[in-house]
């Protein structure tokens, strides 16, 4: 299918990493994204209900099923996504989580900025939309590195893209030249963080990330929302909470990331985790899975949890 974009060259390849779907949920997000890209990749990281999964191939034409058998992390998904599209011939991708719904000028807006970017003589990473989590309407903020600060950064929705530090990888539309330089997401830290590492990667490289504010997609973000202080916090399970426990130490052993960052990193890593153990249940397993993350971050332990 010839996907008609505002650069006719342009091939562009989702890539949607699953992991144990709520299928119902999956199947709204392949068939918001079908009309807009050439090929969908469904990538499974060893999915229960794979089978079910497996349906939609029969239902959506141009999506592919790539079933890995077993939980390899989502960095690794991602990675498989990206060499299958480069093999077909694809000039972007287009990369999902199974939880997020694509609205249906996503691709065509995104191109669009990337295109203009381009012309002004940015050199472009990423582009990607605004978001907003369907349980509670929230509608969160792009945000750039500020000295020792995150700053949020809430452009109204008329205007033109926002340079920004990290973008969130669900939604993110990525020109497969720039992967051919700043290198592809880093295996071993498995999930969380994959995102954060590659755009500070591919800041410290010299190319730039964009919020489009012109559209916004539906992402949940973790399994529920905490609010302590004022501030909302991501709860997620205590393996969950390993792995932001432990890449969030591996990132700290970077070279590349600005150190005022890595000093606020510190400060949030630890000042979440006491605010977060106040305040949910199961202390004990969630203290534990955190405490053996730190661990093995400073002892550079990555991949899966042994």
């Amino acid at each position: 299918m010839q996907v008609q974009t505002p650069d006719a060259l342009a091939r562009v390849y989702a890539v949607v990493v699953s992991y144990n779907p709520d299928l119902s949920v999956l199947r709204s997000l392949v068939l918001s994204v079908e009309g807009q890209v050439d090929c969908i990749l469904l990538v499974d990281n060893g999915s229960r209900n794979i089978a079910a999964a497996a349906a939609l191939e029969k239902e959506v034409a141009n999506l592919r099923l790539i079933s890995l058998g077993e939980n390899l992390g989502v960095a690794k998904a991602h990675n498989v996504g990206i060499v299958e599209s480069r093999k077909a011939g694809a000039t972007h991708v287009l990369i999902f989580d199974h939880d997020s719904k694509a609205p249906i000028d996503l691709v065509k807006t995104l191109l669009e900025a990337e295109a203009a970017l381009m012309r002004s003589g940015a050199r472009v990473a990423a582009v990607g939309p605004a978001f907003h989590d369907p349980r509670t309407g929230r509608q969160y903020p792009f945000a750039r590195i500020n000295g020792f600060s995150l700053q949020s950064l809430y452009p109204v929705p008329e205007s033109e893209p926002v340079e920004v530090s990290i973008l969130i990888s669900s939604g993110s539309l990525i020109n497969l030249q720039t992967v051919d330089v700043v290198g592809e997401m880093r295996e071993d830290f498995f999930i969380d963080y994959v995102d954060i590492e590659w755009c500070l990667r591919a800041g410290s490289l010299g190319y730039k990330l964009y919020g489009v504010p012109a559209v916004s997609m539906e992402h949940a973000v973790g399994d529920s929302r905490l609010k302590v202080l004022g501030r909302e916090i991501s709860v997620h399970s205590p393996l969950r909470r390993y792995y932001l426990a432990r890449n969030s130490v591996l990132l700290l052993k970077l070279p590349y990331v600005p150190w005022k960052y890595k000093v606020r990193e510190v400060f949030y890593s630890v000042s979440r985790v006491m605010a977060f153990l106040v305040f949910v249940s199961n202390r004990a397993s969630y203290l534990r899975y955190i405490l053996k993350g730190w661990q093995d971050g400073l002892r550079g332990r990555g991949g899966r949890i042994s």
